[in-house]
């Protein structure tokens, strides 16, 4: 009876084993290929948004990043000592905002600076997301083609977008947006894009000969009604029953005050696009104008050094404690 248990158990393991190894040597699927889909739009636009946000919470890290230029050294800041951080934010207000060198930095002056970290920002993630798509590509020749953005970004081998249609359609559906976008970005029409091409695919708000392409895909997925404009139901989406939600008083608000110019309760033509290509130099102006409303102390419209570096939370955060953290060598922001 013992050697039957054990028979029992040896052709147990036996099957679990060649179980594991049948499993090893299956081949990736899509699902086990695909990550997060990273949409279009930079993170000036993102912050765009934010800035018209009525409810009060806002986020420091927008701050931080409008003014540093970058998510990294937003991060690295994080990491100082206040010491550190206002010893650091002293030098960048002093030598590189302050552009006069009056020992005051004007509302223009943040303005032009806080553009030019926004330029910065949409840069630095485009390249970072062009450079983890090239590193899933086998031959690393500098360019993506359609088929490696759609493997790294959708999990779908080349040639096999209908089967990603039978199983996803929400999928499909974003990759027949991109497809449209590819094509718009690839101005030689090599059937691949290069790193400045793949910044207008990444970033069509910034780039004139992709707002045709925006607005075509804006008005397929908006335009429920397909008469070529879009109404405040269409604008709210699924917040148009949730009319007492703090997004819902916003979005209205934004709808009625700035984009509907003609107040036919429509937006239309030059309506849509000032919709969906936001001036970054406004938005500029707007960070700039809140970052002078939080530290601007004796309120003469102006920030001398002092009150930007006694403000140094508002303008590059310091969470961290002077005991052994991290410091990162400050030339290593002197481009700034």
């Amino acid at each position: 009876m013992a050697s039957y248990f054990t028979l029992i158990r040896i052709s147990l393991l036996l099957l679990l084993s060649y179980y594991n190894v049948v499993k090893s040597e299956e081949p990736e699927t899509p699902e086990d290929l695909s990550k997060e889909y990273v949409g279009h739009e930079a993170p000036s636009t993102k912050m765009n948004q934010h800035l018209h946000e009525k409810s009060g919470s806002h986020d420091d890290k927008f701050d931080h990043q409008a003014i540093l230029g970058s998510q990294k050294a937003a991060e690295e800041y994080g990491d100082l000592s206040p010491e550190e951080a206002k010893k650091r934010l002293k030098v960048l207000a002093r030598d590189h905002i302050d552009k006069n060198k009056d020992g005051f930095v004007t509302e223009e002056e943040l303005t032009d600076w806080v553009k030019h970290s926004l330029i910065s920002l949409d840069k630095e993630e485009t390249e970072e997301r062009f450079d983890e798509i090239d590193a899933d590509d086998l031959d690393k020749d500098g360019f993506i083609t359609w088929g490696e953005y759609i493997q790294e970004s959708f999990g779908v081998e080349p040639g096999k977008e209908v089967e990603k249609l039978m199983t996803d359609p929400e999928d499909m559906k974003l990759m027949t947006e991109d497809r449209k976008y590819f094509g718009a970005a690839d101005s030689d029409r090599d059937m691949k894009l290069s790193k400045d091409e793949f910044a207008a695919f990444q970033n069509p708000e910034h780039f004139v000969h992709m707002h045709a392409t925006l607005i075509e895909n804006t008005l397929k997925e908006k335009d429920t009604d397909k008469d070529g404009r879009i109404d405040l139901k269409e604008f709210l989406g699924d917040t148009f029953d949730q009319p007492s939600s703090e997004w819902y008083i916003t979005e209205k608000a934004r709808f009625t005050e700035e984009y509907d110019n003609d107040k036919d309760g429509f937006l239309t033509g030059n309506e849509i696009k000032e919709w969906l290509v936001p001036d970054i130099h406004q938005t500029a102006r707007q960070e700039a104008r809140h970052l002078i409303k939080m530290s601007d102390t004796d309120k003469d419209g102006e920030l001398s050094i002092q009150e930007i570096v006694d403000a140094h939370k508002t303008f590059v955060g310091s969470e961290a404690t002077s005991y052994g953290e991290k410091l990162v060598d400050i030339q290593a922001h002197e481009e700034l």
